[in-house]
C-alpha cells in the first residue's frame, strides 16, 4: 500500500510514496509494469495486482 512517510513506518506493508519504489509506482493502473535499480545494482520488475482505494477517484482530496 502506498502511503504518505508518516503513516508508512506504522504498518506493515506499506511503502512510502517517496520511497524510489513508491516513486516508481506512482500513476500506475492495474495491470501495468514498471522495472526500477534497487540497491545492489539489480533490477526488479514490479506489477500492480490491485488499486482497491484511491482517493482522488472517490472524492476524497483532503486526506
Amino acid at each position: 500500500t502506498l502511503s504518505y512517510p508518516k503513516d508508512s513506518r506504522s504498518a506493515p506493508g506499506r511503502v512510502s510514496v517517496l520511497a524510489p519504489v513508491g516513486v516508481a509506482l506512482l500513476g500506475l493502473s492495474l495491470g501495468q509494469r514498471v522495472e526500477l535499480e534497487v540497491p545492489g545494482g539489480r533490477r526488479r520488475r514490479l506489477r500492480v495486482v490491485a488499486v482497491p482505494y484511491q482517493p482522488e477517484a472517490a472524492g476524497h482530496f483532503h486526506l
